[in-house]
């Protein structure tokens, strides 16, 4: 198993090394803004976010909401110490990034590539709600051993073929361990087919460069944008 280090979140970040990240993209990249609306449009290039999720990832750094919170609460305090300007790197999603102050991209992001397409496709769009009958409506499978159950349930009087919205909800809550977690809404998502590599020129604490350079000779594979956007990796000391 990975053992993650989180030992340079104690330390302040040192940009001292100069660097050049370069991401070749293996699969349709989709790279979308923090509040994306209804259509979910891809940038032509990776912002420092995406990066930061993005070298995160690579170091395996797959850490729950509630655990970052507490980590950036310490790195606050820190950042208060030591006098240095704690920037909200939160705002418009609920990604936080623990690397950003670790890295900067010093120059304009340079592309090589012989071939560029963009193409929309159906994404499904992940949703919670524990109170609300849209979750049972919006799941496509749930404990087999509900099922006899919900066919009892009473009927819509104007369409029989469906359960009673009251009905159906009173059911998902009084049952809600055998749901999935999630329900699922189709979303037309936009991706860019980018047949090159991105160049990204970065001034980065070197300890970070290290942490990088040991990794991606184990694992040089990551994913960019969302969880379907793989790239391969190579950082080169400048």
């Amino acid at each position: 198993m990975l053992q993650i280090d989180l030992a340079i979140l104690k330390e302040i970040p040192q940009l001292q090394v100069n660097a050049e990240l370069r991401i070749e993209s293996l699969a349709p990249l989709s790279m979308v803004s923090e509040l994306p609306g209804s259509f979910y449009k891809t940038m032509k290039n990776p912002d420092k976010k995406m990066i930061c999720g993005l070298i995160e990832n690579i170091l395996g750094w797959h850490i729950d909401l509630k655990d970052r919170k507490m980590i950036k609460e310490d790195m606050k305090k820190l950042h208060k110490k030591e006098k240095i300007k704690n920037i909200d790197y939160v705002k418009g999603s609920t990604y936080i990034p623990l690397l950003m102050d670790y890295f900067d991209i010093i120059d304009n992001i340079k592309i090589n590539f012989s071939e560029v397409n963009f193409f929309d496709d159906y994404w499904s769009r992940l949703y919670r709600r524990a109170d609300a009958v849209v979750h049972a409506k919006g799941t496509e499978n749930i404990d087999y051993r509900l099922i006899p159950l919900k066919w009892k349930l009473k009927r819509n009087e104007k369409k029989l073929q469906e359960v009673d919205n009251k009905a159906l909800e009173d059911f998902f809550k009084e049952n809600i361990g055998k749901f999935p977690m999630f329900y699922t809404t189709p979303t037309i998502r936009e991706y860019i087919d980018l047949n090159g590599t991105y160049i990204l020129p970065l001034s980065i604490d070197y300890r970070l460069y290290e942490m990088l350079d040991r990794r991606i000779l184990e694992n040089n594979i990551g994913y960019l944008g969302n969880s379907e956007g793989w790239v391969d990796l190579k950082i080169i000391k400048k």
